[in-house]
């Protein structure tokens, strides 16, 4: 029986590496499927909550337990599209002290139009479609995402909805989330090439912060004031982007249903790209989450800027850290790290006399990820254009750049099998990009161009769950 067992677990141990080929080890993904937003992040009875309308929690925002399916009745001519969850203490709508209150979007195709529903949680884990729904429809076939909180200086419910093909953000009140009243609008302004989705509404730092994704991929945001019933931007004569890299899309902010005093603001955002997200090679399934972030306001020369850091949570998966000496680098210096794709790096630079330096990493067959600075163009930028094993899209292989003026690089990096994710500066500048290489690009290198760069810090961790 023994043998059996041995030679059954030698004949399907590759079948089952290769369906699981580019899944990430310490980043969400469900077990099959697709997951794309993430919706209704919520922290609740000590519980972080994800869903995507599928449904997952964490007790510290790195190892999750995926429950079943949540979303309960309705009559089948309809998607969930993307949304929010609220606790609703005050059983405000009726469903039950502390129900789990779900808020979606109705999509039926693209040329009915779209409303927001509800769905109701006495377990915190199955959600009961509201026999009314929907709650609100403006008969618009563009008016989708809502981001629901209680304002508590007002005592009622606050929407935050989009209008995507107007670039418009609409706010509407409720005093029991059935009953929507329209308070005010918000744009057009800032970046409008493309449609804004998946808005985002939350304090921080003394200040409100509207976040507003912009298809396929893009997070545009702008700081200002939130009075209860409308949104007022700070000067800003440009767009602001929080993440400049292909595959940072749809980030939410979890709402502390335990404490809401917590000034913390952590989010997660989808590493994909609507452009090629169908056509990925990942067999298990398609699609995964962020590293959850901690976010901050803080002041620069230019102005208030989105600083975002990975949440110290993330440490208890480090093992076997490698620290280097100072050391000079002029041309390409191979390392020996791990020989795995599942590792965090620090990695501080002074430039120097280099015109260029960084790092190659996912290094293998003549090929790698580059994760770089470029003195002449003052640009700090990843190219994965010679990485991934696959050509699924002719729109993936692609190098992109953030504006940075700096002779001291710092680099915190996060890669996990399938994605690499770039917090430059303290995490001023964030660039998130997935890339599929084969098993054997598991190398690292330093690289200088053009003169001489010193790296005066170096350490690098195996992450494992």
């Amino acid at each position: 029986m023994q043998r059996y067992l041995i030679l059954l677990l030698a004949l399907c141990f590759p079948a089952v590496m290769a369906a699981q080929k580019y899944r990430p080890v310490y980043h969400f993904s469900p077990k099959h499927g697709w997951i794309g937003d993430p919706d209704g992040l919520i922290k609740f009875r000590g519980k972080y909550h994800l869903f995507w309308w599928g449904h997952a929690v964490s007790n510290d925002l790195v190892h999750w337990q995926e429950l079943p399916y949540p979303m309960q009745g309705g009559d089948g001519t309809f998607t969930y599209f993307s949304g929010s969850v609220v606790v609703d203490k005050r059983n405000t709508a009726g469903f039950g002290d502390s129900a789990m209150v779900a808020v979606y979007t109705l999509h039926k195709n693209d040329s009915v139009p779209e409303a927001q529903a509800l769905s109701y949680s006495n377990d915190d884990t199955l959600f009961h479609f509201y026999k009314h729904n929907p709650v609100l429809d403006i008969g618009s076939n563009s008016f989708r995402d809502p981001q629901v909180f209680w304002y508590a200086k007002d005592q009622r419910w606050i929407m935050v909805v989009t209008h995507p093909h107007l670039h418009k953000v609409s706010f509407y009140a409720s005093p029991d989330l059935k009953h929507w009243e329209h308070l005010s609008d918000f744009g057009p302004m800032g970046a409008v090439a493309s449609d804004w989705e998946v808005p985002d509404l939350f304090a921080l730092d003394g200040k409100w912060v509207l976040t507003i994704g912009q298809g396929p991929n893009r997070m545009q945001y702008f700081t200002g004031h939130f009075d209860g019933r409308s949104f007022v931007s700070d000067p800003q004569p440009e767009a602001l982007w929080a993440d400049y890299g292909p595959d940072f899309y749809a980030a939410r902010s979890w709402r502390n249903a335990d404490d809401t005093a917590s000034t913390r603001v952590t989010w997660m955002g989808w590493l994909g790209n609507w452009t090629y997200a169908r056509d990925v090679p990942s067999r298990w399934g398609k699609g995964f989450e962020s590293i959850p972030r901690d976010l901050s306001l803080q002041p620069f020369p230019e102005g208030l800027r989105l600083v975002q850091q990975p949440v110290p949570e993330l440490k208890v998966l480090r093992r076997d850290s490698i620290v280097l000496p100072r050391r000079k680098v002029n041309g390409q210096m191979p390392l020996t790290l791990f020989g795995s794709n599942s590792y965090e790096l620090e990695v501080d630079i002074d430039l120097q006399t280099a015109k260029g330096a960084g790092l190659q990493i996912l290094l293998g067959q003549g090929r790698s990820f580059v994760v770089g600075y470029d003195v002449q163009q003052k640009q700090l930028y990843i190219d994965r254009s010679n990485c991934s094993d696959t050509a699924f899209s002719a729109h993936f292989p692609v190098r992109m750049s953030a504006p940075l003026h700096t002779r001291q690089l710092q680099l915190h990096i996060f890669v996990d099998a399938a994605s690499v994710e770039v917090f430059a500066q303290q995490g001023k500048i964030v660039l998130s990009a997935t890339t599929f290489p084969s098993e054997t690009q598991t190398g690292v290198a330093l690289f200088a161009k053009g003169g001489t760069a010193t790296v005066t810090h170096f350490i690098a961790w195996k992450l494992e769950k």
